[in-house]
């Protein structure tokens, strides 16, 4: 037997060394394939950002020549200094010359300082000479006079373009105008689109107070949230910067008015990574299987017994306390399952004896609970009696004893605690026809009984302590004349009961927390869980003022039970 047990814990020994073995080769691959590959995703990031910066410095200084080399024409100076100058068609001729040349230009716009335009490329019209002079690019142009201005503008067709903003002065200095070349945005996007940044990879340029002149994503410029991540990347002061998922890296344009930035993302790495783990993860559970399996092979025979008990006590959990356990197999197995079969039977001994003490238990209960009847009723009942006697109103006197005295055999019911739901009503009907005597036009009720409702048995002097709350904490209270509606129903296997009154009502607090006269909701509630258990529910409907329902709520299906 114990050849058996060290089966068992070689068994669980050798699961655990290889499991141990497979996590440490691949947290070691992970950890030195993710230094490495990190390494080379930054090393090559900053290589290409930074070539390429270089190619976007040259691009962007030939734009400035050619915008100073324009603002510097004899054909613009003469334009732009004479109001009356004609050659109009040789500074045409010149736009055309530059747009046919450059293929990436899309138009050219020159405003003098007067308000005359020229313009080229340009389909469609501009707006008046006063408002082209007040828009930003030809004030910053004017401010930064020796320096020609780019910037990512939109034309009239609502276009991205690139713009290069240059003042054209005269030879003594005087400011002549302003003029304006439009760049395709692709010119520069295929500069940075040539970066290879790896999945998900991508370059953006800025300015250096982090204005977007180009990104690869043309939602950036609508979003508020997005232009913030690049306002915080032009505001950091490394040049590079490492996340967990990506690394960007900055690179200075020329004079350090242009910024190219590159994020590379660790996503290809952590994908190659994953499969390279994944593989390695298979081979060690597929060594792992093959030495466990001849162990498996040899031990499966031996657990049989195990699984046997496994599935006695699974049914014993599912409530069967009559099954038992098969004592075979190796010894140790049938003194468990003899150790488990004697556990069963004292079980079931502690379970039917306590089912016998509970059902004592209930009928103290509910014999204490019954106690409980308010004594008060019975005085005031023969007050009223008294007082029809002193008026010498016979009848009455003699119909109110009937009632009062049909009442108490209701109540009393040969000392049983259960009786029919027919017998209840006609004790409460009872009660109600000797507090009408007592109350006069003050008390009105009515009592509507299914002829659906079958005769079931429920504990008694359950409804009359309901009727007695609605009387005394309710109609009592109110200066108009009272009714009370009793209304019995058959809902699919239920009995619904609800007592109505018009009287006070109560605000959510009370109904919820309120002890109300009698024996109390509170009793009632208690002795109607002790025979119908969680099924039972009791609800109240209140409005102050208005009214109060107190809706009742018995099961059918537990009649035979009770019986």
């Amino acid at each position: 037997m114990r050849k058996k047990s060290l089966a068992t814990r070689l068994f669980g020994y050798l699961s655990l060394m290889l499991c141990v073995l497979v996590v440490i080769i691949g947290s070691f691959y992970w950890v030195q394939s993710s230094e490495l590959f990190h390494r080379e995703v930054e090393e090559h990031t900053i290589h290409e950002i930074d070539t390429s910066a270089k190619y976007i410095e040259q691009y962007v200084s030939n734009l400035k020549s050619t915008s100073i080399a324009l603002a510097q024409s004899k054909e613009i100076q003469t334009y732009a200094q004479n109001d009356h100058a004609n050659n109009k068609d040789a500074i045409h001729q010149l736009f055309d010359t530059i747009l046919k040349s450059h293929p990436g230009f899309r138009a050219i716009l020159f405003v003098t300082k007067d308000g005359r335009i020229l313009k080229t490329g340009m389909d469609e019209e501009m707006v008046t000479s006063t408002d082209m002079m007040a828009q930003e690019w030809y004030k910053e142009a004017i401010l930064k006079s020796n320096t020609p201005i780019i910037k990512s503008t939109k034309n009239n067709s609502n276009q991205v373009v690139i713009s290069i903003s240059q003042e054209i002065k005269g030879e003594d200095g005087q400011q002549l105008g302003v003029i304006r070349l439009d760049v395709d945005y692709q010119e520069l996007e295929k500069y940075v689109k040539e970066l290879s940044l790896g999945t998900n990879g991508y370059a953006f340029v800025i300015e250096k107070d982090g204005t977007i002149i180009y990104h690869p994503d043309s939602e950036v410029f609508e979003s508020v949230e997005k232009q913030m991540s690049v306002q915080d990347i032009s505001n950091s002061p490394m040049d590079s910067m490492v996340s967990e998922d990506y690394f960007v890296h900055k690179s200075t344009i020329g004079n350090g008015d242009w910024v190219l930035v590159g994020v590379s993302s660790f996503s290809s790495f952590k994908e190659t990574s994953f499969k390279l783990l994944a593989i390695v993860s298979a081979v060690g559970i597929v060594s792992l299987m093959i030495c466990m399996f001849g162990i498996y092979a040899l031990m499966r025979y031996q657990l049989l017994p195990v699984k046997q008990l496994g599935r006695v006590m699974k049914k014993v959990e599912e409530g069967d306390t009559t099954i038992r356990a098969q004592e075979n197999g190796a010894q140790e197995f049938q003194v468990l399952a003899a150790s488990f079969n004697q556990m069963l039977e004292k079980i079931e001994k502690l379970m039917q004896d306590e089912k016998e003490q509970e059902a004592l238990t209930r009928v103290y209960e509910l014999k204490a609970l019954t106690s409980q009847i308010n004594p008060h009723f019975l005085y005031n009942t023969l007050e009223t009696i008294i007082w029809m006697a002193e008026f010498q109103d016979h009848k009455k006197v003699v119909e109110i004893t009937k009632a009062l005295s049909n009442y108490f055999r209701l109540s009393l019911n040969a000392g049983n605690e259960l009786v029919t739901l027919q017998q209840e009503i006609e004790h409460v009907r009872q009660y109600l026809f000797i507090q009408k005597e007592r109350y006069g036009d003050k008390l009105n009720y009515r009592i509507d009984f299914s002829e659906e409702i079958p005769p079931i048995m429920i504990p008694k002097i359950v409804i009359q302590p309901l009727v007695e709350n609605a009387i005394y904490h309710g109609i009592k209270e109110i200066d108009r004349p009272g009714q009370i509606d009793i209304t019995l129903l058959k809902i699919d296997e239920w009995i619904e009961i609800c007592i109505a009154d018009n009287g006070v009502g109560m605000s959510g607090k009370e109904t919820s927390s309120k002890q109300l006269g009698g024996i109390g909701i509170k009793n009632v509630t208690e002795r109607l869980k002790l025979f119908f258990g969680e099924a039972f529910t009791m609800t109240i409907d209140s409005k102050s003022n208005e009214y109060t329902k107190v809706y009742l709520r018995i099961p059918i299906k537990r009649q035979q039970d009770l019986q």
